[in-house]
């Protein structure tokens, strides 16, 4: 069998997690703020944001700044995984826990769709490119040798998860101080 780097779809399978990632937050933020300022009523809104909503503020620009935290994160660690791919290197694990966090996000994205009955931001692209992508990375991965067994994938996981919200809290609370004020009109 050719190793993980001289098969090209296992290259790509690499590079399309930054891809994935920035198409589908590219939907998140196009709707964010027009979702939640539709949905501003609802009780359960503020017990899923990890930072207070600023509603005097550009949301959007609060959660681009997240976006961008994240997707630079993920694109040095495909950076660092591509150049120092070789079985058993830590990369390979911590890349495999980020492409499971992207699946669980897709299947988050759907599933709040499913309960809500409604269109909600990221859903269609969730559905579309990260569900589909989590699942054949992974599969991908494992069949090329760059990840060991699932337990491997369970080890990223846990690693990768905290990190994500981690990132995902900090660049909420840095994009809110730093989003200006919404002028009405």
């Amino acid at each position: 069998m050719l190793s993980f780097m001289q098969d090209w779809n296992s290259v790509i399978m690499l590079w399309l997690l930054p891809v994935v990632f920035f198409i589908h937050d590219g939907e998140e933020i196009t709707t964010i703020e027009w979702w939640l300022r539709k949905n501003q009523g609802n009780p359960w809104l503020s017990k899923i944001s990890p930072v207070p909503i600023s509603w005097n503020k550009h949301i959007t620009l609060q959660f681009t700044y997240a976006v961008l935290l994240i997707g630079f994160v993920l694109t040095s660690l495909t950076v660092l995984t591509a150049i120092n791919f070789e079985i058993g290197s830590p990369f390979n694990v911590l890349f495999a826990g980020f492409a499971m966090v992207i699946l669980l996000d897709g299947v988050k994205h759907t599933a709040a769709s499913i309960f809500l009955r409604k269109y909600t931001p990221g859903v269609i692209t969730a559905a579309t490119l990260e569900i589909p992508y989590g699942i054949y990375a992974l599969y991908r991965f494992l069949h090329a040798d760059m990840i060991v067994d699932m337990a491997s994938v369970l080890i990223g996981t846990i690693i990768a998860l905290p990190i994500t919200l981690l990132l995902v809290w900090i660049g909420l609370t840095l994009g809110g101080r730093i989003a200006p004020f919404r002028h009405e009109t």
